[in-house]
């Protein structure tokens, strides 16, 4: 691989990943656009309740999909039929193992949560309702990550957004129709949502019997079912656990701040979020395409790739970050309009709209780096990373939110962003030293 990575290159491949990304928020966004529309803010507070959880334990395993991709991006530029499948296989034993425990634990899970949260009683029915539906689907979800982590490390592009693009099509109309249709409220969307993860799991299947074209009878299944041979994928997997574990616990911070502030403001933060996580999963279309290509370099070894990587993925998630800006400044009143009908929750939303304004730009370089790290799988910076960012998270909502309230809220979590970006930046100085230290010399180009 001597080519040098082009522009053109590289866009050929963030830009449907980016698409594809996209439409993982767009889930949510649509559970919440709809509930926005019901006559009640209880309505949204209670799915927005919900989908936090969900994201916490889904996102808490997120590693599934993020250290697939890069063993499957090593796996693709080192030409490795056997590391590919090694790549797939041993995570979808993880997957499966935690999915089964979620559906086990799912009481005390949902007990202990709605305890933290403390919401209004009749948000907390509610939202015990939406997660007595949707439990059921984790095992689906995680076999999606692992699936999803492995078609975007392997190029599959066609796939990949295929896949992500139908279900969220799929859970769109099935909302709509559950919801407004047959008036089933919170339910209509829990089931939709459902309906949808168990469509996901099916072509997850499908999608790699078609791509992988394993040998299952030539499988390693002792290499796949060996507990030593997952040392090296638990220590990266540990490390963007703990990464996931500090995301959620500002998230939930951030939730538990809205909920003490009335149902009104709890409301109007997740639009917010909502908008906040759609303009993150655009940058991270770019990100997952700087793993693919870091990982790439990796397997290949070419540090040089890697270096023109790094360059071409910044230069171009920069450009993204400033059209998010742009755009969400031109059609900021139309974007809230977009999520509720509610005047009350409009009114708080657009209050507090200039600290989404801002998110783009402190987050872009942390989000980028997170995907070039993660394709080389170096991902104790990534952890340290996010344990500094949470800190400075912490510090700041304890000053700031009790004397400015929800701004003091936003602004920490824009020093939360700004922190990671400014860690794994002074940390990027040391990619090519572990890039030596990690590609064997004699396939380095």
């Amino acid at each position: 691989m001597k080519e040098p990575l082009t522009d053109r290159e590289f866009l050929k491949l963030t830009v449907p990943f980016m698409l594809s990304t996209l439409t993982q928020p767009l889930m949510g966004a649509v559970n919440t656009a709809v509930m926005g529309y019901m006559p009640d803010p209880k309505y949204i507070a209670a799915v927005s309740l919900g989908a936090i959880l969900f994201n916490t334990v889904y996102w808490l395993f997120g590693f599934l999909r993020v250290s697939t991709t890069g063993y499957a991006a090593q796996a693709y530029g080192a030409a490795s039929t056997r590391l590919g499948m090694l790549a797939f296989f041993k995570p979808l034993v993880i997957a499966l193992l935690v999915g089964f425990a979620c559906i086990l634990l799912q009481r005390p899970i949902l007990s202990f949560y709605l305890g933290f949260m403390r919401p209004a009683q009749d948000v907390a029915v509610l939202c015990r309702i939406y997660f007595d539906i949707l439990i059921w689907g984790a095992p689906l979800v995680l076999l999606n990550y692992v699936a999803l982590g492995w078609l975007m490390g392997q190029a599959r592009i066609r796939a990949s957004v295929f896949m992500q693009m139908s279900m969220n099509i799929l859970n769109m109309v099935l909302s709509v129709a559950f919801v407004y249709g047959l008036d089933w409220g919170v339910r209509g969307v829990a089931w939709a949502t459902l309906l949808c993860q168990i469509y996901g799991g099916a072509l997850s299947v499908f999608l790699i019997h078609i791509c992988g074209r394993f040998g299952y009878r030539k499988l390693p299944w002792k290499e796949i079912l060996d507990w030593h041979n997952f040392v090296s994928m638990i220590q990266v997997n540990a490390n963007l656990m703990i990464r996931t574990a500090c995301l959620m616990a500002v998230n939930n911070m951030v939730a538990a701040v809205g909920v003490s502030l009335g149902t009104i403001v709890l409301a109007a933060n997740a639009v917010l979020l909502q908008i906040k996580d759609i303009m993150s999963f655009l940058i991270d279309g770019i990100a997952n395409g700087a793993s693919v290509f870091a990982g790439k370099a990796m397997g290949s070894g070419n540090l040089s790739y890697l270096e023109q990587d790094i360059r071409t993925s910044f230069k171009w998630s920069a450009v993204c970050a400033l059209l998010l800006m742009a755009g969400y400044w031109l059609g900021r009143g139309t974007l809230i309009g977009l999520f509720t009908d509610i005047d009350a929750v409009r009114a708080v939303a657009a209050r507090y709209e200039i600290w989404v304004l801002l998110y783009p730009l402190c987050g872009f370089v942390g989000l980028t780096l997170y995907g070039v790290f993660c394709g080389i799988t170096w991902t104790a910076p990534i952890r340290n990373m996010m344990a500094f960012a949470a800190f400075a998270f912490f510090v700041s909502s304890f000053f700031l939110a009790p004397r400015f309230g929800n701004d003091g809220l936003w602004v920490a979590y824009l020093v939360f962003m700004l922190s990671q970006s400014a860690f794994l930046g002074f940390m990027c100085r040391y990619l090519g030293r572990r890039f030596e230290e990690t590609v064997p010399a004699a396939g380095k180009e």
